[in-house]
C-alpha cells in the first residue's frame, strides 16, 4: 500500500484505543478491509468521533505509519439516516456490518462483497423488507466467499426438481434432494419453492424489491449454516430475531 492514499469505505466497527484515539474497520472496494486509526476522535471538540462511527461510508486519507495506518481528514459520503432512526433495521444493518467485519480478512480486495454490503444498506435505507434484504445479503455473502452449497440440482443423483423436496445437510455442505438425503443427520428440509428463492437470491446483484414469504426461515438457516462453517454468529441478528418476536402494541 502506498504511503498516503485516498480511499473511500464503509466502517464497519470501531473500538477504543489509548487515551483519546479510536480504531474502525474500514470496508474499502478494492483493497478489502482496513484496520485505521483516528487519531483524537474521543475528544469533545473532535468531528472525527461523529464521522468515524459504523453505517458512515466515507471518504478518507490513509496515511501509513511506521506501525500504523492513520485515517486523516474523513468526509461524510453517506451516513444511512433512516436507518439509524428505526431499531429493526438498525439491528438488520449492525448484523450485517458484524458478519462483514468477522468473514473478511484484512487487505483482501472483495469488490462484491463491498457492493453486496452498501446494497443491502441502501435497501434498508429505502423502506425495503428488513428480513428479506438481510436473507438476500447473507446468502449472496455465502456464494461470494466460497460457502454456499451448490443450489442448482441434488449433490448426489444430479436431479434439479425433485418431487420429494429438497434437503440442505450443513454436515457435508450439500443440498440433496430428500431421497438422497435420507435419514443424515443435520439436515434441514426445504420446499421447492425455497430452494427456488436462494437460487435467486445468490445470483441477484441487489435484493429483491418485493418481501420473500420465507425470508424469516431462510434467514435463520444462513445464520445456522454460517455458524457450522465459520463457527461464528452474530449478536445484532440474534436482537432482530428477539425483536420481530415481540407482540406488537395495541
Amino acid at each position: 500500500m502506498a504511503r498516503e492514499q485516498v480511499v473511500e469505505g464503509l466502517i464497519l466497527r470501531r473500538w477504543g484505543a489509548h487515551e483519546a484515539d479510536k480504531w474502525v474497520s474500514l470496508l474499502t472496494r478494492e483493497q478489502g478491509k482496513l484496520r485505521l486509526r483516528v487519531k483524537g476522535a474521543y475528544k469533545p471538540t473532535s468531528r472525527m468521533g461523529m464521522l468515524a462511527e459504523p453505517l458512515n461510508i466515507v471518504r478518507t486519507r490513509v496515511v501509513q505509519g511506521r506501525h500504523q495506518r492513520l485515517m486523516v481528514q474523513p468526509q461524510m459520503i453517506t451516513a444511512f439516516l433512516r436507518v439509524r432512526s428505526e431499531l429493526e433495521r438498525l439491528s438488520a444493518a449492525l448484523a450485517l456490518l458484524e458478519l462483514v467485519d468477522r468473514w473478511l480478512p484484512e487487505e483482501h480486495g472483495e469488490p462484491a462483497v463491498y457492493e453486496t454490503a452498501v446494497a443491502a444498506l441502501t435497501a434498508l435505507e429505502q423502506g425495503q423488507e428488513s428480513l428479506t434484504v438481510m436473507g438476500w445479503a447473507l446468502w449472496r455473502l455465502l456464494s461470494l466467499l466460497g460457502y454456499c452449497p451448490q443450489l442448482d440440482a441434488c449433490a448426489r443423483c444430479g436431479c434439479a426438481d425433485p418431487s420429494e423436496g429438497w434437503l440442505l445437510n450443513a454436515d457435508e455442505g450439500q443440498l440433496l434432494c430428500a431421497r438422497c438425503g435420507g435419514s443424515r443427520t443435520a439436515t434441514t428440509r426445504l420446499s421447492s419453492g425455497q430452494v427456488a428463492t436462494l437460487r435467486n437470491w445468490v445470483q441477484r446483484d441487489s435484493p429483491p424489491d418485493s418481501p420473500a414469504p420465507d425470508a424469516a426461515p431462510l434467514l435463520s438457516l444462513a445464520t445456522r449454516y454460517a455458524e457450522h462453517y465459520l463457527d461464528d454468529s452474530a449478536r445484532w441478528l440474534e436482537f432482530l430475531h428477539r425483536l420481530r418476536a415481540l407482540p406488537e402494541r395495541v
